[in-house]
């Protein structure tokens, strides 16, 4: 744990008038210990200024994976994403996607199925692929998560769970 981190936490409880729990302050610092310290700080910043109210830890890792870009692209970017690529690798080549989760959108899909689509049809397997894509995309959020709880992965900026709770 560096101490910057329980610094920069210890700062935003007494923003919000909460610096007297000391208990509090130890689980935020043990539970938010992976973000990098100057992520940390840029993140706790903003939430003083945006938020009424203390951020939840979880609050505060959502915004981390924001900041960091390790969170999934929003529908419309993956969308954009995927008409490229069937204009331009279309059934005869393979399709090249910036996130696995695009990927696996697609291939559940069908990559075929998807470059013969008709311009009418297009609106509705839209709407479906959206579907498709941020349920994938929460159910990675949710695999990446489960992984880095048991000490099995990183969960942002590719630091492993530091210990179990006790």
């Amino acid at each position: 744990m560096d101490i910057r981190q329980a610094k920069i936490i210890t700062t935003m409880f007494a923003c919000y008038g909460q610096s007297q729990d000391g208990t509090r302050i130890a689980m935020y610092v043990e539970m938010l210990q992976e973000i990098p310290a100057d992520v940390l700080d840029q993140v706790c910043r903003k939430a003083i200024m945006e938020s009424k109210y203390l951020p939840s830890i979880a609050e505060i890792l959502q915004a981390a994976r924001d900041f960091t870009g390790e969170e999934t692209l929003p529908f419309a970017d993956a969308w954009d994403e995927i008409e490229t690529q069937m204009k331009e690798a279309f059934v005869y080549e393979k399709p090249k996607f910036s996130r696995p989760e695009i990927e696996r959108t697609v291939k559940a899909f069908g990559w075929q199925e998807l470059c013969e689509v008709t311009t009418k049809e297009l609106p509705i397997v839209r709407a479906q692929l959206r579907d498709m894509y941020n349920s994938i995309c929460e159910q990675s959020r949710k695999t990446k998560v489960n992984n880095y709880v048991r000490g099995e992965g990183a969960l942002l900026g590719g630091t492993q769970c530091p210990k179990q709770l006790t």
